[in-house]
């Protein structure tokens, strides 16, 4: 055998073995990925259980239980939400507190960071600007809640662990101007046509269309708008501008739907398993004293076989007792709707904008309450409405405040917090008169939240935070506040 035999018998194996070897390496890469588990998720997915978490975990989740006891919508009758009732400092100081709601918003928000990132020039549906819209719209709803509830938060340095371990927080004010930017980023992306299949049915919130999402953003920046209000008196006009771009009637307001099966109304869950709630004197007396035909519905007996009539809970003087205090007839309702953004808050937002301007604010907030009333699903619920705005002597600001604030009993105590904050602080800091609360320990109203414990304990920048701010002093900045 020659050497050129040899050498070619050589050069073939040579390239058999490095043949094998590539072959042997690409099977196991393929060995190597989880189809159960793939790197990249489509966004639609990733939507439909962003939308889900912020109705369960944001809009009505801890954020809002709590909000609703500090402003009286009801009583909290059994273990924490009785420590919160007589205002006890092992609960409204501690960082444990609020931590689910807190992990829940930056888990939101992570995934509207994704959905953004798969739908950007870098991800693998570049172009899917009507989802990196929706998800826009998210992500500044989640976070104004947020921010809204806790002051300065971490924001600009989260979401990115490789880079920020400890992220550091941002001001408030910073945060607000980047919420309106997404904002109007969203309404861009969500009015840019694209070659993608519609959402459909995956946007468990407005099935796909775009043209709500888009109103229900000028509906978001309206709110927040009014938000600044105590610091800039100048909002109501991009108030008013925003409401007209917003929901036509309640047909097209943000409310999410459940189906008392594998999605079930939160407030109806947590009294179905822990009764912590219970009827408020104060809202009772309230609505009382103006014969509101919404008592059949906001107040019914305690459900426990042996109490027959409805016992009102005085505000944080009542006694832990879950099966004593009446309850609401929507906690029977497993299937009763979350509003993100009803049109009844937009009309209420549109009659306090007028006002403040000096003009009638009469005729929108008379469309207020006769929406208000149907989302109060009572029978004869629009004749009611109508029978009752024949009693209201004049609609002031005052009464205006008061009938948004009854209004956002059933699902909106967060912006019943929020807009209490604020006209405290429009009022020199004293007690606004729209609203009047028997909680005998009013130096302990929480004008904030504390961080959550899982940042307070992990990240030195948020547990400094933590230990400088002092809940019943410090208001957040849009209520006048440093931080």
């Amino acid at each position: 055998m020659t050497i050129k035999k040899y050498i070619n018998k050589f050069a073939i194996a040579l390239l058999a073995t490095v043949t094998l070897f590539s072959c042997s390496e690409d099977k196991m890469d393929e060995i190597n990925q989880n189809p159960n588990n793939p790197t990249e998720v489509a966004s639609n997915l990733v939507l439909a259980d962003l939308i889900n978490r912020t109705a369960v975990q944001i809009a009505n989740g801890d954020f809002a239980f709590y909000a609703s006891l500090y402003v009286e919508h009801f009583v909290g009758t059994h273990n924490q939400f009785f420590q919160a009732e007589i205002r006890d400092d092992g609960q409204l100081t501690v960082s444990s507190t609020y931590n689910n709601s807190w992990n829940g918003a930056y888990t939101a928000l992570r995934d509207s960071k994704d959905v953004i990132r798969i739908c950007s020039e870098e991800g693998h549906e570049a172009g899917n600007t009507s989802n990196a819209g929706i998800a826009q719209v998210l992500m500044a709803y989640n976070l104004a809640i947020l921010t809204d509830m806790c002051g300065d938060v971490p924001w600009s340095e989260a979401l990115d662990p490789d880079e920020h371990m400890l992220p550091h927080l941002d001001k408030q004010e910073d945060i607000y101007k980047e919420i309106f930017l997404m904002i109007d980023d969203a309404i861009i992306n969500l009015e840019t046509e694209n070659n993608y299949a519609n959402i459909g049915m995956y946007d468990i919130l407005y099935q796909g269309q775009l043209d709500l999402w888009v109103k229900f953003a000028h509906g978001l920046k309206a709110r927040l708008l009014m938000r600044q209000s105590h610091i800039d008196a100048s909002v109501y006009d991009q108030v008013l501008e925003e409401i007209k771009l917003s929901f036509a009637d309640a047909s097209e307001e943000a409310k999410y739907l459940y189906n008392g099966g594998s999605t079930i109304n939160p407030y109806a869950l947590l009294w179905g398993i822990r009764r912590q709630y219970g009827a408020s004197k104060s809202m009772h007396d309230m609505m009382t004293t103006n014969n509101d035909p919404r008592l059949e519905r906001y107040f019914i007996p305690n459900d426990h076989a042996d109490v027959t009539e409805l016992v009102l809970g005085a505000n944080g003087q009542n006694d832990q007792n879950q099966n004593l205090y009446g309850m609401s007839d929507y906690f029977n309702d497993r299937t009763y709707p979350t509003q993100f953004l009803s049109f009844h808050e937009l009309k209420f937002l549109e009659a306090e904008a007028l006002e403040r301007k000096g003009q009638s604010g009469a005729e929108a907030a008379t469309a207020a309450i006769k929406a208000a009333f149907i989302y109060a699903d009572m029978e004869e619920g629009a004749q009611k409405a109508e029978d009752y705005i024949a009693t209201i002597d004049n609609l002031d600001i005052d009464r205006i405040m008061a009938e948004k604030y009854i209004s956002s009993y059933q699902s909106e105590s967060i912006e019943a917090y929020n807009d209490f904050r604020r006209l405290k602080a429009m009022n020199g800091g004293n007690h606004p008169s729209y609203v009047h609360f028997l909680n005998p320990k009013v130096d302990k109203f929480p004008l904030r939240y504390t961080y959550g414990a899982d940042d307070v304990n992990n990240n030195a920048n948020v547990r400094e935070a933590y230990q400088k701010v002092n809940v019943y002093t410090d208001n957040v900045w849009w209520a006048g506040g440093q931080y």
